[in-house]
């Protein structure tokens, strides 16, 4: 209670909230059902010392909320190669980078479906794609969405050659 006290001072003077970036969603969840009614949130904390704290959430707290909860994208290009485990006739290719079952696997979208359909992959078939990585990311650091979209085939890896 005593850092969700501090967070709710926090957000009420508008200051930097990164050090309690895994207690925001939460509180955003908060900010906006009291936003729904136009409510305000007063919270009074007695601790077992007999230390009292007070925080409060107004509509200038929940308003800076709103604000910290845009995101903006963050672009970057990469390279996944791995084999395709799913294709979508609407465009979309799952590619799994590994065998085991645990191995990261990436939902790729093509914009143009026909490009997909013109290269006319498999089940199985191993791929190396130029990808545009796109995450969104709020003011709070927090990841809200990711992308990867394919701009084209990449040049297969080949691998050192090693001095025995």
């Amino acid at each position: 209670m005593h850092a969700f006290t501090r967070l709710l001072d926090a957000l009420e003077s508008e200051e930097d909230v990164q050090e309690w970036s895994r207690l925001f969603d939460s509180v955003d969840a908060v900010a906006r059902a009291l936003d729904k009614y136009a409510l305000n949130l007063d919270v009074t904390w007695y601790d077992a010392n007999g230390g009292v704290r007070s925080a409060r959430l107004s509509e200038r707290g929940r308003h800076f909320v709103a604000r910290l909860r845009e995101t903006q994208p963050r672009d970057q290009e990469l390279t996944i190669s791995g084999r395709i485990t799913e294709l979508r006739e609407s465009g979309w290719v799952k590619v799994k980078t590994g065998t085991a079952k645990n191995a990261p696997a990436y939902d790729v979208h093509f914009e143009e479906p026909e490009a997909l359909l013109r290269m006319r992959p498999g089940l199985g078939d191993n791929v190396h794609f130029r990808v545009r990585f796109r995450q969104s990311l709020d003011a709070v650091g927090i990841a809200r969405a990711t992308e990867y979209t394919y701009l084209g085939p990449a040049a297969e890896q080949v691998p050192l050659p090693l001095d025995s």
